[in-house]
């Protein structure tokens, strides 16, 4: 194959004029083939190939290579596959005081541009993984920021280390995300209970919300003579209530522990209260699962 089709087929068929002329191509080359409609201009000096369609990907590299930055916030997160975030927006980071204007794109200027930690994913310039959750701090509530950081742990895209690290890089006075940041590693710094799906947090937060204590993540149960029997998704331990969370939508493993009748069997004869709630339990009938809860810890 053609050095330039190959590296074509890598980047979603985007390139600017510098790295055409890289392989031989040069402008009077470009020009002829914008004129046969082989190449459709994206932006000032970067092209993509008429035959390949205007994906996300190839807006996201398009508008970072003509912007001269980088993927950044919501999309750098759906690069980096970060559970919860879709290929939907387009965000790219520019140093400051740069004057751009590129119409149906985000951009972000920052004076820390030089730490944004610069990989490739997929062919696109993107931010570092942690730098890409101080950046998504700063564009999302604290509750979002939570379900990002139990996402990044639970992927092993990170550790707590690193999440430490990136904010002290990164603090200085004003600097958006890093208070909302620093807050959460005040609170969670070195939870090793990461819940095994972002819906996991979700409930938490609306048994929370309704008055109810906060339940424990991934919460291992043994019998009275210390041999395992299984880990649940939310639980009580003090009140020895366990919940479980039955939908393939969202569980990482496929044999949970709501769908193994002989460990709910165990749980129950060591004295164990098992409830099961499902998707539509918490999308359809939100008020009737936290009053299941209640009703369980005898709280009115």
């Amino acid at each position: 194959m053609d050095p330039f089709l190959s590296y074509l087929a890598d980047h979603h068929g985007v390139f600017t004029r510098a790295e055409a002329s890289t392989f031989g191509i040069t402008d009077n080359v470009l020009s002829g083939m914008l004129r046969r409609g082989e190449i459709v201009r994206t932006h000032p000096s970067t092209y993509r190939m008429a035959s390949n369609p205007r994906t996300w990907h190839a807006q996201l590299r398009s508008a970072s290579l003509s912007a001269r930055g980088v993927a950044s916030h919501r999309a750098a997160a759906a690069l980096w596959g970060i559970d919860g975030f879709p290929r939907a927006l387009v965000e790219v980071t520019i140093e400051h005081g740069r004057r751009v204007v590129i119409p149906g794109v985000k951009l972000h200027r920052s004076t820390q541009f030089a730490l944004r930690g610069e990989v490739e994913i997929d062919g696109i310039p993107v931010t570092g993984c942690a730098r890409t959750i101080l950046d998504v701090a700063a564009v999302v509530g604290p509750r979002r920021l939570d379900q990002a950081v139990d996402a990044v742990l639970r992927q092993k895209l990170l550790t707590w280390p690193d999440l430490y690290d990136v904010l002290v890089r990164h603090s200085v006075q004003g600097r958006t995300g890093c208070g909302k940041l620093r807050r959460l590693l005040d609170v969670r710094f070195g939870d090793t209970a990461i819940p095994d799906s972002r819906w996991n947090r979700m409930v938490a937060d609306l048994l929370v919300d309704a008055g109810l204590p906060a339940p424990k993540f991934e919460h291992e149960i043994r019998t009275s003579s210390g041999a395992f029997i299984g880990r649940v998704d939310l639980a009580f331990p003090g009140r020895r209530i366990a919940i479980e969370l039955d939908s393939a939508r969202w569980h990482l493993n496929s044999a949970s522990f709501a769908r193994d009748p002989r460990r709910k069997n165990k749980l129950i004869v060591e004295g164990w209260t098992v409830l099961t709630f499902t998707w539509s339990d918490y999308v359809d009938h939100p008020a009737e699962l936290v009053a299941t809860v209640a009703q369980a810890l005898h709280i009115s």
